[in-house]
């Protein structure tokens, strides 16, 4: 089971500027243009250190960095152990929702444990990458997200019991529209008795894969070193925990994009999919509605575009249970025949022959909405996108339980979360 503690956290002090100038995303989806907008933004913005420039003398740089800022004071460690409750609020359309959870350090126990339950596959590169960062700086960035079932209620309490206590220490509204505030906790018996019934539970990995087998692969590195005590930094990451019932938890899908349709798509596919012609009409704004209504009414069909010009496709499975028997492996029918599979197995194999190299390759492309999505179409010739639905949470909690994984870049939740409200010292 997941053994919790609180941490001196490192945070940024008044000096370090306004908060909204000093929060950034994840590494994994800042973007060359995004990430010379936030360096822009303050000199002590977080992406200095999540995400810092240059080749592989930068893990140097950011651990002189991060040592500089902690003896000029730009930021601090707190005094004692803590605990720091987590929200943020962000628009769903025309809703505002807020999604909550707490920072702590949880152990880092290899899958194997049953601690924590991953749901998707990782790629080395990125773990080779931050391992590096972790050994140089000596200092996690950004969390893991944690969702734990929390059946006894005593998170989603002591969460709620902390907001109605008083104003948030941080309140920052990040360029994206998305407001973080946070609380800081002092954790003293009375909290630790509170949250443990979570010692009970496993957690699930919602986001942040590669960063927790990187502290998993840190915890290794750092006993190879010398012996650490049981309640070492080293041995834990540090992650936000969400109740699974938070309604601000909002899983959205990736969809795909994949270059060079063979003529012959149709003829491959016709054995497995019915395929119904739809003819988009209106403006891009109808037409992406019209899409998001395609992708919502039936969750186990894809929607292709860009097959024939601006001929929608909607694939559907003509059977469902004889589609799950052909995919290779030991694997439920829930697993088989939820969306990024049946577009691995069915569509993209017998059409494009892209098996596991080639994804790992990079032949497919990644779009987090239907409007970027759908912009590759009108200006790459030969684009095929391939719209999927989002999967419930529920589902990835059912199969992670089954130890069954899905397909890297099969879920979404959004928004991520911020990088810079508090660091995690690994010594």
């Amino acid at each position: 089971m997941p053994q919790i503690q609180p941490f001196k956290g490192l945070r940024y002090t008044s000096d370090a500027g306004s908060p909204e100038d000093l929060l950034a995303p994840p590494y994994d989806v800042i973007g060359p243009a995004e990430q010379s907008a936030l360096a822009a933004r303050n000199p002590h913005n977080a992406v200095h250190l999540e995400l810092a420039a240059g080749g592989d003398e930068r893990y140097q740089q950011v651990a002189q960095l991060i040592h500089e800022w902690e003896t000029d004071g730009t930021v601090a460690r707190d005094a004692g152990p803590m605990f720091y409750v987590y929200e943020q609020e962000f628009a769903v359309g025309a809703v505002r929702r807020r999604r909550h959870g707490l920072f702590a350090a949880v152990e880092a126990q290899p899958w194997e444990a049953g601690a924590v339950k991953p749901h998707e596959f990782t790629l080395a590169g990125p773990k080779e990458d931050r391992l590096k960062l972790l050994q140089a700086a000596k200092t996690q960035f950004s969390p893991v997200f944690l969702i734990a079932r929390d059946r006894a209620g005593q998170l989603t309490q002591l969460i709620d019991d902390t907001i109605a206590s008083g104003a948030p220490a941080v309140d920052a509204t990040t360029p994206d529209g998305v407001a973080h505030r946070l609380w800081p906790i002092e954790a003293g018996p009375l909290e630790m008795r509170r949250l443990a019934p979570l010692f009970a539970e496993s957690f699930y990995l919602a986001d942040g894969h590669h960063r927790y087998e990187t502290a998993v692969a840190y915890r290794d590195w750092r006993a190879g070193e010398g012996t650490t005590a049981r309640d070492h930094p080293s041995r834990f990451t540090m992650a936000v925990i969400v109740p699974a019932g938070d309604p601000g938890l909002i899983v959205k899908p990736i969809h795909r994009v994949v270059r060079n349709a063979p003529e012959d798509w149709r003829e491959k596919l016709e054995p497995a999919f019915e395929i119904e012609t739809v003819k988009l009409i209106g403006s891009h704004v109808d037409q992406a509605r019209e899409l998001l209504a395609m992708v919502r009414e039936d969750p186990s069909a894809i929607v292709a575009h860009g097959f024939e010009g601006w001929l929608v496709h909607v694939l559907r499975l003509r059977d469902r249970a004889a589609f799950a028997a052909q995919v290779p492996g030991s694997h439920s029918e829930e697993w088989a025949t939820i969306a990024p599979n049946v577009l691995r197995y069915g569509v993209l194999e017998p059409v494009w022959g892209i098996g596991d190299d080639e994804l790992r390759a990079g032949r497919v492309e990644f779009a987090n909405d239907i409007e970027s999505a759908m912009a590759e179409c009108e200006t790459q010739p030969g684009t095929v996108v391939f719209l999927l639905n989002a999967i419930r949470l529920e589902d990835v909690l059912a199969l992670a339980d089954k130890g069954e994984r899905l397909p890297q870049k099969s879920t979404f939740f959004d928004p991520k979360l911020g990088t810079g409200l508090v660091f995690y010292p690994l010594e």
